[in-house]
């Protein structure tokens, strides 16, 4: 009877002394972080520092070629600003596909608005182009397959009321900004790869509650923090319906995960599902939004002649001389 009255004490106790959880503090979401902010800002650092050094090395090969007649030093190429420390050896890249697209200055208008208000979000000047092109060139492939492909099919989905046949606009339209770019990360579950988190438009939700082809539903297993689901209309086997934008949103109808999926069945809960470089998922992208055409196009050649390492050590070395 004691140690009962003891234990019945110090369950009161605890409810007295327990801090009370407010309403608000239960149905305010937080936004999500900005995970991909701070890469952006060491990629623009580290942009910073080589057109400095490449600077540096050109002025060096001014003084010395002024210096001697008879030394000969050839000009260096600088760095492509859409090239990264990683990148820098001679490639080849073929833009037809949605694979790695390397290049910012390719990217419709609307693409390059979205990353510069991204960038500028995370505190850098994005007015500059070779600027913007040198960070979205830094960003991993799977990140620049995963913003163009999604971004593509935004910009060639119509919106149309379901009852009315009203247009509603392209499906971009319903962002208000981008938050991250999740690409292809081994660690994490297959609902977090190969997928953009935005900040929708206020009248967003509502768009997609009116769209037709667009079905309604909920998250239970998999987007856990996201539970409104609004998957586009696809079929297995119906040529140019089997690829499909899924909009994945909190509660409060203000953030989104948005992905694409390509498969079917248990290939569907893996996270090729989701990535446009994966076999099969090119051509069905291309199928369902055929305004992204498949023929090859003139292929590009990014030369650089200097890594950063020799790039620095070159620098030295003329400076000593």
């Amino acid at each position: 009877m004691c140690t009962y009255f003891v234990c019945l004490m110090g369950l009161l106790t605890a409810l007295i002394l327990a801090e009370p959880v407010r309403a608000g503090e239960i149905e305010k979401p937080s936004a999500p972080a900005q995970s991909l902010c701070p890469f952006v800002r060491s990629a623009a650092d580290q942009t910073q520092r080589e057109a400095e050094a490449s600077a540096r090395l050109r002025e060096a090969e001014r003084i010395s070629t002024q210096q001697s007649d008879v030394q000969h030093i050839n000009p260096v190429e600088a760095p492509s600003p859409a090239g990264s420390p990683a990148l820098r050896a001679d490639r080849i890249f073929f833009e037809s596909f949605l694979v790695n697209w390397p290049f910012f200055e390719d990217l419709a208008p609307e693409q390059q608005a979205i990353l510069q208000a991204f960038f500028s979000r995370c505190g850098i000047a994005s007015d500059r182009l070779t600027l913007a092109a040198s960070i979205f060139g830094q960003l991993n492939a799977s990140q620049r397959a995963t913003f163009v492909g999604i971004t593509h099919a935004l910009m060639y989905t119509s919106l149309t009321d379901q009852q009315s046949g009203e247009r509603l606009g392209d499906a971009l339209s319903l962002i208000q900004e981008l938050i991250d770019i999740q690409g292809e990360n081994s660690a994490l579950s297959s609902d977090h790869q190969f997928q953009m988190i935005v900040r929708l438009n206020p009248d967003a939700p509502q768009k997609l509650e009116r769209a037709a082809l667009f079905l309604r539903g909920e998250n239970h297993i998999f987007h856990k923090d996201y539970p409104i689901s609004f998957r586009q209309f696809r079929r297995i086997g119906l040529h140019g319906q089997e690829a499909g934008l899924h909009f994945c949103l909190t509660r409060d109808g203000r953030f989104a995960q948005m992905h694409i999926d390509y498969r079917f069945g248990l290939l569907h809960l893996g996270p090729a599902n989701s990535d446009v470089r994966a076999e099969g998922n090119h051509q069905r992208h291309a199928d369902r939004w055929p305004q992204f055409a498949l023929a090859e196009r003139p292929i590009r050649v990014r030369r650089v002649v200097l890594r950063r390492q020799s790039l620095d050590l070159s620098v030295n070395s003329l400076v000593r001389e």
